[in-house]
């Protein structure tokens, strides 16, 4: 699963594939993490999952919802008052799941359904927080992967400018293709 406003890059793709290939059938699950420090915006703040991550799994994953990147690359959670690592991982929403764990995402949507959107047309249903329930549940292990590449997404219109130089750039070194169609 990804968010269809993000670049992931090529070797995300790969190592999540790779990694789906030999997990298990349930209770399992992989997400590729990237450095906070690489995904915040200087426009305003960003939302991400920041990730607990031991031994390559993932232990928590708690949904910060303003994270404010200031021009000396210092990061604050605004929401919580609190500093944060560059260094910290988050989840970028790059989730790889055995069909299994569709029973689990139907009931968390349908709860966020009947508790939480209302209407609220602003109301998101955060896939980190049903991860994190369900690592909390003993449920489900999530592997964590590392991309070489650098992530990179449109969440504000002035982001605009620098996501198309740098397709620009995959275009020109050949390692993303001009058009995706075949």
């Amino acid at each position: 699963m990804i968010n269809a406003d993000d670049y992931y890059g090529i070797d995300a793709y790969r190592a999540i594939y790779n990694e789906l290939t030999t997990l298990p059938e349930s209770g399992h699950g992989t997400m590729v993490g990237y450095l906070l420090k690489n995904t915040a915006s200087l426009h305003g703040t960003v939302s991400r999952g920041v990730c607990a991550v031991a031994d390559g799994k993932l232990r928590s994953v708690r949904e910060a919802l303003k994270i404010q990147l200031y021009p000396d690359g210092t990061l604050k959670d605004l929401a919580e008052d609190r500093s944060l690592d560059p260094d910290t991982v988050v989840s970028m929403n790059f989730w790889g799941f055995t069909p299994r764990v569709f029973p689990a995402l139907k009931s968390y949507f349908e709860n966020f359904l009947r508790t939480e959107a209302g209407d609220n047309i602003k109301a998101e249903c955060l896939l980190p927080m049903m991860v994190g329930n369900q690592l909390e549940s003993g449920s489900m292990e999530i592997s964590v992967l590392h991309s070489a590449d650098r992530w990179f997404g449109m969440t504000y219109r002035e982001d605009r400018a620098r996501v198309a130089e740098e397709l620009r750039k995959l275009h020109a070194s050949g390692a993303y293709p001009a058009s995706l169609k075949g």
